[in-house]
């Protein structure tokens, strides 16, 4: 066996190979170190995200209070139309 090595880097992940010039093996292998994200990111993304989720649920809460104003003023036209109308609605028994 030779003493024998090559350095590799993987092109993408970084990681530095040591192989073994006779057979291939790997002999040492080094990853980069990852650097993490900091406190102050990770706060601000929290908060960016608690932001979106309360103005998605102040908006959800505006519609649901305005639903029955809409219902109401739906209900009234149906009203308004089956008192103009004069043809009784159809029964189940007559679509046989």
């Amino acid at each position: 066996m030779s003493d024998e090595t090559h350095e590799v880097t993987c092109p993408c992940c970084q990681t530095k190979l040591t192989l073994d010039a006779g057979d291939g093996t790997i002999l040492l292998e080094e990853r980069p170190k990852r650097r993490g994200k900091e406190w102050n990111e990770v706060v601000e993304a929290g908060e960016v995200k608690q932001a979106a989720a309360e103005r998605r649920f102040q908006e959800n809460m505006d519609r649901e209070r305005n639903a029955d104003e809409i219902l109401e003023k739906k209900f009234r036209e149906a009203l308004k139309r089956a008192d103009k109308s004069d043809t009784p609605p159809p029964r189940i028994f007559d679509l046989d």
